[in-house]
């Protein structure tokens, strides 16, 4: 007797759709892929990727749904090849496109295949297919960009994640952080990547932690969420297997510069103490320092 369609894993029907996951889902450890730390290729990371089945709509009091785990959306961003994707943020103007398109990767020093296209309101979306342009375009806080008239245009870079909202930037960047005083025991990259995830997602080491020239202090780059209470101290539990005594560390965390952002107008560069709608005296501040500077540019002609 010959098999239905949905169970023939050759014609899987689509209306079945826990048959149709179950055909369509490969064996692939998809931990290994979020977990990354840019090693892989896109191309690899698309070859390995589990599929996503088609998700039935469902009425929920009177309103039609789509329910998405936090899981398979992060499954979607890497199907989309949007790990490595940066938004450029213009707020005073911006060259044409198509310049864009070959000035960004050419004054960014940007090496790999770029794609940059037009997202909206004000802002860019850059994919870049290394993980090593994808950090070089994170490493400022603001890129000047001068376009072939001459004029400078300042593009400021934002992560993008399945939780960006283009009204608001995003609470997340990137980080140095430090380990002062650490043993070189631990020196070793998964030991302070296993550190590093108490703050946010481990990236890369510095190339003096890598190197080992600067046994006194370990460096790691991470995402972090500058709206979250961010740990200043790790504990690091070693225990003795055979007494199963354990002995404790606390591993103090630093924050070499992390990014300014208020909560107020959700906006990165600026916190709330240097907000000037929670704070209108620092308008006041910021006219006086012009109008001397004027006065003295008029004295100076």
């Amino acid at each position: 007797m010959a098999a239905s369609s949905s169970t023939n894993p050759k014609n899987p029907n689509p209306n079945n759709y826990e048959n149709y996951a179950e055909t369509m889902t490969k064996t692939k450890n998809f931990a290994a892929i979020v977990n990354n730390d840019g090693n892989a290729t896109m191309q690899t990371m698309e070859n390995v990727i589990d599929p996503i089945p088609i998700k039935p709509v469902e009425i929920v009091d009177g309103e039609h749904v789509v329910e998405w785990r936090e899981e398979k959306v992060d499954r979607m961003n890497i199907i989309e090849k949007l790990q490595y994707v940066v938004v450029g943020k213009f707020s005073y103007g911006w060259p044409e496109l198509e310049e864009l398109r070959t000035q960004i990767p050419l004054q960014c020093g940007i090496k790999g295949d770029c794609c940059i296209d037009l997202f909206r309101n004000r802002r860019f979306l850059m994919r870049f297919e290394r993980f090593e342009d994808y950090l070089q375009m994170m490493a400022k806080t603001a890129h000047y960009i001068k376009s072939r008239d001459g004029g400078m245009y300042q593009m400021r870079p934002l992560l993008y994640n399945t939780r960006f909202k283009i009204d608001e930037e995003t609470t997340v960047a990137m980080a140095w952080i430090s380990f002062p005083n650490l043993l070189p025991t631990f020196f070793m990259k998964n030991s302070l990547f296993s550190l590093a995830s108490a703050v946010g997602k481990p990236l890369q080491l510095d190339m003096a932690t890598i190197n080992k020239t600067r046994p006194n202090c370990a460096r790691v780059k991470v995402i972090v969420d500058l709206a979250a209470n961010l740990p200043k101290v790790v504990n690091m539990k070693i225990t003795y297997e055979k007494s199963e005594v354990s002995r404790i560390f606390k591993v103090q965390i630093q924050y070499d510069v992390l990014p300014k952002y208020c909560t107020r107008c959700k906006l990165q560069c600026h916190n709330e103490e240097g907000c000037k709608i929670l704070h209108p005296e620092l308008r006041v501040v910021h006219a006086e320092k012009n109008d001397k500077g004027n006065s003295s540019e008029i004295q100076a002609a």
